[in-house]
């Protein structure tokens, strides 16, 4: 059993969220994180969606938004992104929320912790566009936190659309041959995790 600091809070939790940006891969139309290091920030392991987690292989803004999440009674992790896909030409370098993590679980991986639970992904015709809760701010936005109303608002846009979390996951698989975004056999998630199973 894992020990967690007695300030992470999972229970109780409020129908509000907050945001945590990611790069997307400009090989693929579905809101998958940059594999294959094409826009030069290193090859992405975050979200990694294979096992429903934000920051479990790489700590990404840790202190300033994964630590706040995870000792706050905000129920979801918003994940958006710029489309970068050249194919997608009404999406390209906008912004969007294109899924979310309902915090269920934390998850200590010695130096920093991750989040972890239920996730659900969208396309980007399905995404949520940040323009419409940020109009001025959205451009430069990584990291913020949306009240119960603007939870709500991403919440009811998605009601109606389909989750293509497995999609995703395969896209993933197909993009990233050599699993370099993955701790492979030696990770402890290995049975759960949606790559693999």
């Amino acid at each position: 059993m894992q020990i967690l600091p007695k300030e992470f809070v999972l229970t109780n939790l409020e129908e509000k969220g907050r945001l945590q940006f990611f790069y997307h891969s400009p090989s693929s139309e579905l809101p998958v994180r940059d594999v294959l290091n094409e826009q030069g920030r290193d090859h992405k392991t975050e979200p990694h969606i294979e096992i429903g987690a934000e920051n479990f292989i790489n700590p990404c803004y840790q202190k300033n938004n994964i630590a706040p999440f995870l000792k706050s009674t905000e129920k979801y992790l918003f994940l958006f992104t710029t489309c970068k896909s050249e194919k997608l030409k009404d999406y390209l370098n906008r912004r969007f929320i294109v899924g979310y993590i309902i915090k269920q679980k934390i998850i200590n991986c010695g130096d920093h912790y991750a989040a972890q639970g239920k996730t659900k992904l969208y396309t980007f015709e399905d995404a949520y566009p940040l323009e419409i809760l940020f109009p001025s701010t959205y451009r430069n936005m990584r990291i913020r936190k949306l009240s119960k109303e603007e939870t709500r608002k991403v919440l009811n846009h998605f009601k109606t659309k389909r989750n293509i979390l497995l999609e995703c996951i395969n896209e993933i698989k197909r993009l990233d041959r050599k699993n370099l975004t993955c701790k492979g056999k030696n990770c402890r998630f290995r049975k759960e995790c949606l790559r693999f199973r």
